[in-house]
């Protein structure tokens, strides 16, 4: 048993969202700089730690993005820092400035990054966040900070930050522990690149003095990041809230059922994979594949259903179509449709074009804000090509498409990929429309040798 975790639509989604007007660098990452100098009269410096692990020295870049302004936009030349092998150097930005410190210059070189309290024992900071594409939060994805807290000497600050090449328009909720709201849902836009840190949250806000356990639910449409900065004016003290873990981990508890069958190798691509606007309506998930004869292929992932296309709502809305390379070799393709029809649609077949492709049809009603769990196993030595859509919430079984597959085994050669597309683009294929604001989770696919 073995497992893969598929990065494609992260990093294929950070570099064309960092590459154009000169934004980044290969091995480039982003320090957010508060700004802050004093907390109740005790002083503070951000200080960032390079250290060079490889064997030779290292020059990086160094550019300063102000808060609110367009980072893509550069002009002259970046100074420049020289790191020695197996050495460390601390950088100390201005402490007073606010906003992006972008290095760049190598894969080799780690970064830490902290807010270092300079008043004497005792006052000894908090954690920054560096970020990289391996911590970024994917565009359409809802980050949650929590145990958030105001009043008094205390204050909660929000630092939240676009790391797209194009601004962002992001939502921010605040609600209480009880789950009641705080203030109204902001909506807040932010320049390509860029930083914007809104200190004290909660100020001015109906009913926010005295809060604890607040938590701060946002969602951006690039690639983004957020955490809270929490400072107590009596103390001095300032405390780093970060993302919150998700849920859907992989991970399991000792004891506990297996996510990747004996015999099987498991590929995933965990928490929110694609969520189509016009801007974006069709995204890809790559998976590598090894040399073998494969036996059987399993695709599963969850998909929210936002509403039909209103001008053909009865056209196909594609769920995912799923081949080896192209579209030769398909081990399934699905589509729901709309009111008139409430229909899923299935198509699959290995080696034949695509109006050879086998076709099953299945009564089935998606229900917009519905989430439906669907399982393509299409095991080609048992025979057996089963679809299965559920209800997620309920775990009712919604509809099953059942055919045959037209071989028993498939050989698959050393560099072969497979390719799960989901949602269309509009207006480039008749009767195919595009899913928008649908939400696509949680691929998981096994692929059985012998």
């Amino acid at each position: 048993m073995t497992r893969f975790a598929s990065r494609s639509l992260l990093l294929a989604g950070l570099c064309a969202g960092l590459s154009a007007s000169g934004a980044a660098w290969a091995g480039s990452v982003y320090v957010p700089l508060p700004g802050i100098t004093t907390v109740g009269g005790a002083p503070y410096e951000t200080q960032i730690s390079i250290s060079n692990l490889g064997i030779a020295a290292r020059t990086l870049n160094q550019v300063l993005l102000p808060n609110d302004t367009d980072g893509t936009q550069r002009a002259g030349t970046p100074p420049t820092l020289v790191v020695q092998p197996g050495r460390t150097a601390v950088l100390k930005p201005a402490a007073s400035f606010g906003g992006l410190l972008e290095l760049s210059g190598g894969i080799e070189p780690r970064y830490g990054a902290r807010l270092v309290g300079t008043g004497g024992a005792g006052q000894l900071g908090t954690y920054l966040p560096v970020l990289t594409s391996e911590n970024l939060i994917k565009g359409g994805t809802t980050l949650a900070l929590q145990g958030l807290l105001s009043g008094g000497t205390r204050t909660a600050d929000l630092d939240l930050i676009n790391l797209g090449k194009a601004a962002a328009q992001c939502t921010v909720n605040l609600t209480r522990a009880d789950g009641s709201a705080i203030g109204t849902s902001a909506s807040v836009t932010l320049k390509p690149l860029s930083q914007r840190y809104f200190a004290n949250l909660f100020n001015g806000l109906i009913d926010a003095s005295g809060v604890t356990e607040a938590r701060a639910a946002i969602t951006c449409n690039q690639t983004f990041f957020a955490f809270s900065l929490l400072a107590d004016s009596a103390t001095g003290l300032i405390t780093y809230v970060g993302p919150s873990g998700s849920g859907a981990s992989l991970l399991a508890v000792p004891g506990a059922p297996e996510s990747c069958p004996a015999g099987a190798t498991c590929l995933d691509h965990a928490g929110l994979v694609h969520m189509p606007t016009p801007a974006t309506p069709v995204a890809r998930a790559t998976f590598p594949l090894a040399a073998g004869v494969v036996t059987r292929f399993r695709l599963q992932l969850d998909v929210s259903v936002a509403g039909f296309y209103p001008l053909d709502p009865d056209g196909k809305h594609l769920i995912y179509w799923f081949v080896i390379n192209k579209n030769l070799d398909m081990p399934g393709l699905l589509y729901f449709r709309g009111p008139d029809a409430y229909t899923a649609l299935a198509r699959h077949g290995m080696g034949l074009t695509h109006p050879q492709k086998l076709k099953v049809v299945s009564p089935f009603q998606a229900v917009p804000g519905r989430t439906y769990h669907v399982d393509n196993d299409y095991d080609m030595a048992g025979g057996v090509y089963t679809i299965t859509v559920t209800d997620a919430a309920t775990g009712e079984v919604k509809a099953t498409l059942r055919s045959t597959p037209n071989v028993r085994s498939f050989t698959t050669r050393a560099g072969d990929n497979i390719l799960i597309d989901m949602g269309f683009k509009e207006g480039l294929v008749p009767d195919e429309v595009p899913s928008y604001n649908w939400r696509y989770s949680n691929i998981h696919v096994e692929v059985y040798t012998q």
